[in-house]
């Protein structure tokens, strides 16, 4: 791993990790304001959280491969094979969440994101396969980025639930 790939990947995973921290005491301001959380509340309180989370440990996962030795060429497979896999499962959960709390269609900037979101996870398999370009962290940096700026995304579209008076 060269050092402006592991700069920039420990950056990402700095801000993960603030983006998680913040998006916690935010929330926190719902229950100082005297509002509820509500179940819509928990799973946007979970994808902030586990969202930041996981973009955090992520990013770290190839300077962990680089410490144990083991070659560029199997770095970014592995790393990107981790990363599909669970960035996959989120996408299914996140999903399967909102389909049981909210109901319903699902607005147009929802379809949107998770298309986008999608097609960034399928070139975390392509990387893995070495298909166009031999594996590399371009892929593997670009789906992470993107994943923190969806959750991100989602906070700043969400913020006015939690900080929002409740009704007397």
């Amino acid at each position: 791993m060269t050092s402006a790939e592991s700069s920039f990947l420990f950056s990402l995973a700095a801000l993960a990790l603030s983006f998680a921290g913040f998006s916690a005491v935010v929330v926190t301001l719902r229950g100082a304001l005297g509002g509820e959380i509500s179940e819509r509340h928990l799973r946007l309180v979970r994808l902030y959280i586990e969202g930041g989370l996981l973009v955090t440990a992520l990013a770290l996962v190839p300077a962990l491969l680089d410490l144990l030795h083991l070659p560029g060429s199997i770095i970014w497979p592995v790393s990107s094979g981790v990363a599909a896999s669970i960035l996959t499962a989120m996408l299914l959960s996140q999903f399967r969440r909102r389909r049981a709390i909210e109901g319903g269609r699902f607005p147009a900037w929802v379809v949107v994101v998770n298309a986008i979101s999608i097609l960034a996870v399928a070139c975390l398999w392509l990387n893995v396969a070495g298909i166009p370009f031999a594996p590399s962290v371009g892929p593997y940096a670009i789906a992470l980025t993107w994943a923190l700026c969806v959750f991100g995304f989602i906070f700043v579209r969400t913020i006015d639930t939690f900080l929002s008076r409740p009704q007397a």
